[in-house]
């Protein structure tokens, strides 16, 4: 096994990929309320189809869930079987930098955790391409809470240098010529109760199998410390779920 096997043995079993909750979901998809009666939905970095389950609950529309990994394509099918939603579920394997969806395909986009794969701003100007005009996008990015973060959360952090204030994610957003529906940070809670949580009681699981071997061990060290800056930090930083809408005139100058 190599690095990525033993990221994906620790993270991919997580009951989700990342920050997030089903009441932040539903809150963020209520503010789009122009949406067509069976809205055909992009969820952009699906990984194990949490959000995606609640978007197929939500919408009554069709979802297509992307995702760069097999885990979690397979979990995304299986979570909408389950719920009974599996009829209106496409998933598409492949890396979101190279979509090939047709333009204005999708009523709303939606990325949950996943955006700064592309970097927020070319993300959301690759979503507008990809939303009808009137359309929605939604998506939840990293943002500091305070003017001076601690050391130990710019640290974390320095890894994807486009983390900023509010302000300044709605200011790109004002700048590509969205109409911002609205915004706010998540609860500590969407770190914790279904992430941080079962990461702990994952990495505690797997430790002692994989003590002495280097690349599983520098995992489950940088897994800890991951859980250790945000319970410092917490107040330093979160997400924060940023909804807008692409206007009638947007969208044609962008690029991928």
């Amino acid at each position: 096994m190599d690095r990525m096997d033993y990221f994906l043995e620790l993270y991919g079993e997580l009951p989700r990929a990342g920050p997030g909750d089903d009441a932040s979901t539903e809150r963020a998809f209520r503010m789009a309320e122009h949406l067509p009666p069976a809205p055909r939905i992009l969820d952009l970095g699906c990984g194990p189809g949490v959000q995606t389950v609640e978007l197929l609950r939500l919408s009554g529309g069709t979802v297509v869930a992307l995702d760069l990994f097999p885990r979690m394509i397979a979990r995304t099918r299986a979570a909408a079987e389950r719920a009974g939603f599996a009829d209106r579920l496409e998933t598409v394997q492949a890396d979101m930098s190279a979509m090939t969806f047709a333009p204005e395909s999708f009523d709303l986009l939606w990325s949950e955790g996943a955006i700064y794969f592309l970097g927020f701003e070319r993300g959301l100007a690759r979503a507008q391409e990809l939303v009808k005009p009137g359309g929605y996008v939604a998506v939840t990015e990293a943002v500091w809470l305070v003017p001076d973060p601690p050391a130990a959360a710019r640290e974390f952090w320095n890894e994807y240098p486009e983390i900023d204030t509010v302000e300044r994610k709605l200011a790109v957003i004002d700048r590509l010529g969205y109409e911002e529906v609205g915004h706010f940070v998540l609860p500590a809670t969407s770190w914790t109760d279904r992430y941080y949580d079962p990461m702990e009681a994952r990495i505690a699981a797997l430790a002692p199998a994989w003590a002495g071997i280097p690349e599983a061990e520098a995992v489950l060290a940088e897994a800890r410390t991951e859980i250790a800056t945000f319970r410092a930090c917490s107040r330093a930083f979160s997400y924060a779920f940023f909804v807008m809408r692409r206007t009638e005139s947007a969208g044609a100058s962008t690029t991928q």
